[in-house]
């Protein structure tokens, strides 16, 4: 059975919050056309360090480096769903072309070798014929 989750560690909301502060700052500042993070982007040991600073213990630490990522990937799930979403969206359209082009090959080999059976039967059936009718 799944413990129930652990309480955050004392101090990690207040860390949270800058961290959702500093990325919607940023993300606020960001022009539309801008497709990497600023310079100054806050990364998680950025926001350990400060930690390790104010005297958190090791497991205080940890819970707050667990609370962070969650949160992260909270923030950037979304985000990170499109751009693959997208990503599949481009190359699928050439993948099923390739798919179709080479089904298309194959279906058109096994139709004209059905069709050259098919006469080949018919030629032998009325060469048959004609030689019996002799």
């Amino acid at each position: 059975m799944a413990e129930p989750p652990k309480p955050p560690a004392p101090g990690t909301e207040e860390i949270l919050d800058k961290a959702n502060a500093l990325l919607g700052r940023h993300r606020a500042a960001r022009p539309a056309s801008r497709s990497e993070p600023p310079v100054d982007y806050p990364v998680l040991t950025e926001i350990l360090h400060e930690a390790t600073a104010a005297g958190y213990t090791e497991a205080q630490l940890e819970q707050l480096e667990r609370d962070l990522r969650l949160e992260l990937l909270g923030l950037l799930g979304p985000e990170f769903e499109r751009l693959v979403e997208a990503k599949v969206h481009e190359r699928i359209g050439a993948k099923v072309e390739e798919v179709m082009g080479l089904a298309r090959k194959v279906l058109e080999a096994e139709v004209r070798a059905s069709v050259r059976d098919a006469l080949g039967e018919v030629i032998a059936a009325e060469t048959a014929r004609l030689r019996a009718g002799k």
